[in-house]
C-alpha cells in the first residue's frame, strides 16, 4: 500500500487521509487529526475508539462513505 496520504470529498468536506499499518486509515477534517478508521476482513468499515484502540461496531453513514472513496481510490476491492 502506498503511504502517501491524499485526499477526499464527502458531501461537500475535504478530508487528508493518511495511511497506516494494517488497513487502518487516520482521517484529518479541517487541518485537525479527526478520527481512525479500519477496513476488516469483511471489507466493512469502522470508527476506532481512541482510548481503547478497539472498533466501534455501529452504523456511521459518513466513515462507510469515505471508506468507499477509500476502496476507490485505492483499488481495494
Amino acid at each position: 500500500m502506498d503511504d502517501d496520504s491524499f485526499y477526499i470529498k464527502v458531501n461537500g468536506i475535504v478530508y487528508e487521509i493518511v495511511p497506516e499499518e494494517g488497513n487502518t486509515f487516520t482521517i484529518f477534517k479541517n487541518g485537525s487529526e479527526y478520527t481512525q478508521i479500519l477496513r476488516n476482513k469483511n471489507k466493512k468499515w469502522m470508527r476506532i475508539d481512541y482510548k481503547t484502540e478497539e472498533p466501534i461496531v455501529e452504523e456511521n453513514k459518513e466513515v462507510e462513505d469515505i471508506g468507499r472513496l477509500i476502496d476507490k481510490a485505492l483499488k481495494l476491492d
